[in-house]
């Protein structure tokens, strides 16, 4: 690491960032108050000690038994306890009580912020029976389907019913309930289903022949309403791979992509094009092994697949977080929420950053300590670390987050009730306290952004706005190298991340990524010393070795491609049309432009035809325009290329559009 840090103090900011906030937490505390302890006449400890120690498993170790630190860090983690704001009948009903009078006046977005507020507070059914006679989720849940039935959504309507139903609501002789149901299946188009309901509506309002009539007469209004209102929601699915189905030895990957190098090489492993890539094409579908909601977004995004709510559904026990639907809950509280729900509020207050939410979650959703060491062995031969080249202070640092994390895990009966409250670890809270201090090393340059398109005004591209949601950890896409000028395009579906081509690849060329700092938007100087000291490696791309200039300082023409064979040379874009005979100083021969300025000029004409479709908003037809574009400037010219560099990032936001995209 020494020869290619030459801002140690810049990198030392740039760890800190991926492990803690630094300046809110009580862990900068804690830390303080145990690094007291190596000053003075212990200042060598962290050299002459610590970093002696050959592994994460006995760094651990020793923070709990050696006498200069041991103290102050079992002390301090005694003191870990639940914090976490529960559930509140009084509140529900007050919110109920809220949203049914919006609704009486019509404010029907309103009233169902309201009456979600009411939902998530609601504790569940016989918790307090002194409100609402312990039914106060099922009313909670009944008052907010029918605002999405005033709403006209009756597919969320009815499955606030049913759940209403499930927490407690009385429906077997209740005609209200069928009446409603009734309402949500005429909203549906699920005629059939519509009338059975209406029909037992009918038998248990005790054949009320006029009261049938105003249901069906509603039922109507509402199909009638329904259909002159257009639908927003689309259906969004991952894109089928490009090639034969998927790689068998990158996770998530497409046949077309394959890896190179060995953990030997400087480069490590990395992706190559296993066959000739065009732009646009499939390379990678990979769910995220584990993916973190950014704490902000904990009342507007699923916790668990980072969609955004609309009918948000509550852990049973804590108000902290959301799920978009039953299936996303009860799939996290049967493993990761389970051991999270009563610590987040705690976590928080710590200051930590999400890598070390991510960390934790690694070993949260594996469910066992067993798991969690069987897949350690996989994280840490697929996730690189770097741990000889990390600073003492720093590697502490972590080992401490570590420590407060396992304490975490021991208080939430990750490890099964323990026959002591005493902090220090058995040897298989060890093991696992390992694998969490390799993730909270690894993390730091194996992690992605999570992103999702916004869109605020009426026009879907000229209102789009990246914003980033979460972070995510991916087995195959950390196998991609990074580049300034990369080679692919990144989108989110949910937590999967989506990879296609943003430039044709030859076979056998790398196929690179982007880490964040690209040579459009960041001069060399400073891509490269965030570049070191953020990963910590010198990039030799070829942005960096021929110092491209940034986007505002491109010239007008790039170079044009040496059209004879497999020459390729890059030779100046003639000035006069009298000058597009000229020989080539590479492959000596002499070379005709004029083919190549034509398809240059048809490529920026494809683009700005793509770009046109993007304005009527053509999606598709923009997305088929701007390959070809790119295609063929490829043929006929090197990058860098003003018009080409825009299709590639207009290419990129079409496929965004497609994924994780919200209108706001």
């Amino acid at each position: 690491m020494t020869s290619i840090d030459n801002d140690p103090l810049f990198t030392s900011l740039c760890n800190e960032k991926t492990l803690q906030s630094q300046k809110e937490g009580f862990f900068n505390e804690f830390y303080q108050s145990v690094a007291e302890n190596f000053t003075g006449k212990s200042a060598s400890w962290l050299q002459d000690v610590y970093k002696k120690v050959p592994t994460d498993k006995e760094r651990l170790r020793l923070i709990y038994e050696d006498p200069v630190v041991a103290y102050e860090v079992q002390g301090t983690l005694e003191h870990v306890e639940p914090v976490f704001r529960g559930k509140d009948a009084k509140f529900s009903w007050q919110r109920r009580e809220q949203a049914l009078k919006l609704l009486a006046e019509n404010k029907l977005q309103q009233a169902l912020i309201i009456a979600c507020q009411a939902v998530m507070r609601a504790p569940g059914q016989g918790v307090d029976r002194y409100i609402d006679k312990g039914l106060t989720l099922a009313l909670a849940l009944w008052t907010r389907a029918e605002v999405f039935i005033r709403q006209l959504d009756g597919k969320r309507a009815l499955q606030d019913l049913q759940l209403a139903a499930k927490c407690g609501l009385p429906v077997k002789q209740n005609a209200d309930y069928y009446a409603r149901v009734a309402k949500c299946y005429a909203l549906s188009g699920e005629n059939g289903r519509a009338e059975v309901a209406a029909k037992l509506f009918h038998q248990l309002s005790g054949h009320n022949d006029y009261a049938l009539t105003r249901l069906k007469e509603d039922m109507e209004d509402l199909r009638v309403l329904k259909q002159e209102t257009q639908s927003t929601e689309v259906e969004r699915t991952l894109p089928k791979l490009a090639g034969e189905g998927e790689s068998s030895e990158i996770q998530g990957a497409s046949t077309k992509i394959k890896l190179a190098g060995s953990k030997e090489d400087p480069r490590g492993r990395y992706v190559v094009a296993a066959s000739d890539l065009g732009p646009g094409e499939v390379i990678l579908t990979e769910p995220a092994y584990a993916a973190c909601l950014h704490a902000k977004y904990y009342g507007t995004h699923c916790n668990a697949c980072f969609s955004r709510l609309v009918a948000p559904v509550g852990c049973p026990d804590c108000c902290g977080v959301a799920f978009c639907s039953v299936a996303c809950r009860d799939k996290a509280c049967a493993t990761y929420h389970r051991f999270e729900c009563q610590y987040l509020d705690l976590m928080i207050g710590s200051g930590m950053s999400i890598l070390c939410h991510v960390a934790l979650r690694m070993v949260t959703q594996a469910g066992t300590p067993e798991k969690v060491i069987e897949e350690g062995k996989m994280l840490r031969d697929t996730f690189c670390a770097h741990t000889e080249h990390r600073d003492p202070e720093d590697h502490f640092k972590r080992t401490l987050m570590t420590a407060f994390l396992l304490r975490c895990l021991q208080k939430a009966e990750f490890f099964g009730r323990r026959t002591t409250e005493a902090p220090e670890p058995t040897e298989q809270e060890l093991e696992v306290g390992a694998v969490l201090l390799s993730a909270l090393q690894s993390l730091q340059f194996n992690a992605h952004e999570v992103y999702e398109t916004r869109i605020t005004g009426e026009h879907r591209f000229d209102s789009a706005k990246v914003q980033y949601v979460g972070v995510g950890i991916y087995r195959g896409a950390s196998m991609f190298n990074h580049e300034c000028y990369p080679g692919v395009t990144r989108t989110f579906l949910g937590t999967a991340m989506i990879l296609h081509t943003s430039r044709p690849i030859p076979a056998g060329a790398v196929v690179p990524e982007n880490y964040g700092p690209h040579f459009m938007r960041q001069p060399k100087p400073i891509r490269q010393r965030n570049l070191r000291s953020r990963y910590w490696f010198k990039c030799d791309c070829r942005a960096c070795v021929e110092d491209w200039p940034q986007m505002d300082k491109l010239p007008d023409k790039p170079r044009l491609r040496c059209p004879n064979g497999d020459c390729g040379n890059a030779l100046s874009y003639p000035s006069k049309p009298s000058q597009r005979n000229v020989k080539c100083n590479k492959c000596k021969q002499q070379i005709n432009l004029e083919a190549s300025v034509k398809m240059l000029e048809a490529s920026d004409q494809l683009c700005t035809t793509g770009a046109e479709m993007m304005a009527d908003e053509r999606v598709d037809e923009a997305i088929e325009l701007l390959k070809k574009g790119i295609a063929l400037f490829a043929q006929a010219a090197h990058p860098p290329h003003k018009p080409t560099l825009v299709a590639e990032e207009s290419l990129r936001s079409c496929f965004a559009d497609k994924g994780n995209a919200n209108r706001y």
